[in-house]
């Protein structure tokens, strides 16, 4: 039976024996080069956000795994990047005591050429995981440049603030929000993010991911 199990290691792609136990999603090469090297271990700062955590490092065989998930439709990487992240909000519970999980959102045509968000997919199991409600909050505006396009920081974050708008049935008064993302780059996306969940009434807006770039 346990040939039926055996699933490829979103890591490196080669096959977990079923004696690993069927439900390893990496393999024991790869879980321990993930504690060798990838682990993000820094403090990580955002302008508007209340505090930040990611997971792992964007780079090496995460990052070529994080790619497969956003553009090569492996949406079940979805759970092995949310359990990175899960035990960082689960640490962070006591001082952020998050009222609402929600993610960042993605434009029409790529959701529509995706058929997915990435985000919203890391969002679900680590709300359900907690007995937290996860949201829609915001909405991309339609044809926004791409944040890739624009030169600095700055250029980002008036890109990105001009690119989102609030879901017109989102009441985030007083509540402490978590925002997730797949990607922690510079930061101005969210913290364009946090600036409109803010005026939507949010008394708090954390942000989590499973990966960051990292800084040299």
């Amino acid at each position: 039976m346990g040939v039926l199990f055996m699933r490829n290691c979103v890591l490196c792609g080669e096959p977990i024996p079923a004696e690993d136990g069927r439900r390893a999603m990496i393999c024991a090469d790869c879980a321990r080069e993930v504690r060798a090297q990838y682990r993000c271990m820094e403090t990580i700062r955002v302008p508007g956000m209340d505090g930040c955590a990611a997971a792992l490092y964007y780079t090496g065989k995460v990052k070529q795994a994080m790619r497969r998930f956003k553009f090569h439709h492996k949406q079940h990487y979805a759970d092995w990047f949310a359990a990175q992240a899960l035990p960082l909000l689960a640490g962070h519970l006591e001082d952020w005591q998050p009222d609402l999980i929600t993610f960042m959102p993605i434009g029409f045509a790529r959701r529509h050429e995706r058929g997915y968000n990435q985000a919203e997919l890391l969002a679900k199991p680590i709300a359900k995981a907690l007995g937290l409600p996860c949201q829609a909050t915001l909405r991309k505006r339609p044809f926004t440049p791409k944040q890739s396009e624009q030169k600095d920081f700055a250029a980002r974050q008036k890109n990105a603030a001009r690119a989102l708008l609030p879901m017109e049935k989102a009441d985030l008064s007083g509540r402490s929000v978590v925002l997730v993302d797949d990607i922690i780059t510079t930061g101005a996306s969210a913290s364009a993010a946090a600036g409109l969940l803010r005026q939507m009434g949010a008394a708090h807006v954390y942000l989590l991911a499973p990966t960051r770039t990292p800084h040299h």
